[in-house]
């Protein structure tokens, strides 16, 4: 029986203050999360509290990593209809997550002073995120945001820098490909 999707990973080093000034665009990109059901709920989501501006001040390199989920074609027939789409591509992504997390922490770790950019918080999945009640952060020295949270975008530094075109889906229905978009800023 054929695997339902494979997972591949691609990586790219480039100038970090290069891609800052290239690639983001705070008030254009974060105008698009005001759409997102996310947006004011979760730790790593915009608005940020406090100023992020100088947050990459200090860093060389930043290494791009795309984490791309193929979904084989039998896979993607017998997703008949957006709801079992919606339900592979999230089974498939929690896995991608499950496996590409535990390792861009140990990048993290592995450079002094870096610092990760990767995918909204799933860190108290189950429960929810602690900002829609007022709270603070449960994991604050784990939590860290996505590069669309702090304004860069995501479309144009896979297409550029990743060689990746990412595919959206315009009838609900599973796309062939999905890519997971990450950074680690170093010094």
């Amino acid at each position: 029986m054929t695997e339902p999707y494979t997972i591949t990973r691609t990586e790219a080093t480039v100038d970090a203050r290069d891609y800052v000034s290239r690639y983001r665009d705070v008030p254009r990109i974060t105008a698009m999360c005001h759409g997102c059901p996310n947006y004011g709920k979760l730790w790593s989501c915009p608005p940020h509290e406090g100023d992020v501006s100088g947050l990459f001040d200090g860093f060389t390199r930043v290494t791009i990593h795309g984490t791309t989920i193929t979904f084989s074609e039998a896979t993607r027939r017998q997703c008949a209809d957006a709801q079992q789409s919606r339900a592979m591509a999230s089974r498939a992504i929690e896995a991608a997550w499950h496996e590409l997390l535990p390792w861009l922490y140990e990048q993290e770790h592995s450079h002094p002073g870096s610092l990760m950019l990767a995918g909204r918080c799933r860190l108290c999945r189950p429960q929810p995120c602690t900002r829609a009640e007022g709270q603070p952060c449960r994991h604050p020295e784990l939590m860290r945001h996505s590069l669309e949270a702090i304004g860069f975008d995501v479309v144009k530094t896979a297409h550029d820098i990743l060689g990746i075109d990412l595919e959206w889906s315009s009838d609900g229905l599973l796309t062939q490909h999905i890519t997971i978009v990450t950074a680690l800023f170093d010094l």
